[in-house]
């Protein structure tokens, strides 16, 4: 098993232990793969799920045309149905969608299957009840791995009933490995480096990949008329409330930049004499908005973001969680 996991990139000690198991034929039946969108959980469910069932070479391409069936039906197979993929129809996980492995899974036989449930944080409560009890009477030739970004948000039964598995930002050197492995793929722009990018990103291949895009280089400028709105605009609940947060992920997308300003905003505030600003194309901004959120101001208007960042991962409506980190936002600006 040389290639173990070929198509994860870096996550060396988490590919060493599943191959170990694998090897003592210990490796558990059920796991949780957990950590940051974009580190390669879904990569490496897939890539685990292919090497246990000993899928062909037509894998890979069949996992490419599943995303134009996402939204038409509950589950997609691969592998002649060894392989079962289930993620959110909509907001949720729902327990029809379950249902349509536990019909198919009377059938099974002897051969192994694997489910793959991805952003299992967003199970119906009904759903997650029929799967612990799933869980509970365990098929040997069946694997189950649920992929989260917010382990915290699983049923504890569940969780204790599974190994977990943590992914982790990529190291500085592995990190500039991969970039520079695969030029055509990530392509920095003029006002951002890869030095830059690495700091952005912390490490997240999937983040780099959004900054790189055209969408991801006009995010600083907008995160940073967000701090800016506070402190110049008199109406900044009317003028930020405008602005289009319906779509989830890049609304989750605009908060993680957001996020990353403000701490660029609480780093200025407490040292201005040193250059340590990560946004650098919005870095002479920073540093006129930061006198404004001197004190403990920009560092309590970062934990209110991060908890609404952890609110709308958990699908929390988008439009309140907006609203709710606008009129908190304004009050500690107020200093209220």
């Amino acid at each position: 098993m040389s290639d173990f996991l070929s198509e994860l990139y870096g996550q060396q000690k988490l590919k060493n232990e599943l191959k170990r198991l694998l090897e003592e034929h210990r490796l558990p039946h059920t796991m949780i793969f957990y950590g940051e969108e974009g580190l390669g959980k879904t990569t490496a469910a897939l890539s685990l799920a292919a090497t246990l069932t000993e899928a062909s070479d037509k894998f890979w391409k069949e996992v490419e045309e599943w995303e134009e069936y996402f939204d038409k039906v509950p589950a997609v197979t691969a592998a002649e149905d060894r392989i079962w993929y289930i993620r959110p129809m909509g907001m949720e996980l729902k327990i029809e969608q379950f249902r349509v492995f536990l019909e198919a899974m009377i059938s099974f036989g002897d051969s192994t299957r694997v489910c793959i449930i991805d952003e299992a944080q967003t199970m119906a409560p009904i759903m997650a009840n029929s799967l612990l009890k799933t869980l509970e009477e365990p098929q040997g030739n069946i694997y189950f791995i649920l992929i989260t970004n917010d382990i915290n948000a699983l049923l504890p039964t569940i969780i204790s009933r599974s190994e977990r598995f943590p992914f982790f930002p990529l190291s500085r050197t592995e990190y500039h490995d991969l970039v520079k492995s695969n030029p055509l793929k990530y392509k920095f722009t003029k006002t951002l480096d890869e030095e830059t990018a690495y700091q952005l990103s912390e490490g997240n291949p999937g983040i780099t990949l959004e900054i790189c895009s055209e969408s991801g280089d006009a995010q600083p400028d907008k995160a940073m008329s967000f701090w800016e709105t506070f402190i110049w605009d008199k109406t900044p609940f009317a003028t930020l409330s405008s602005w289009d947060v319906k779509d989830r992920k890049k609304f989750l997308r605009l908060l993680r930049w957001i996020i990353l300003v403000g701490r660029d905003l609480l780093v200025i505030s407490e040292m201005p004499e040193l250059s340590m600003e990560r946004c650098k194309q919005v870095s002479e901004r920073e540093r006129k908005a930061a006198p404004y959120w001197k004190g403990d101001a920009a560092e309590k208007a970062i934990q209110v973001l991060q908890k609404a960042e952890l609110g709308a991962r958990r699908y929390i409506s988008t439009k309140n969680t907006w609203d709710m980190i606008l009129i908190k936002l304004q009050y500690i600006q107020r200093g209220i």
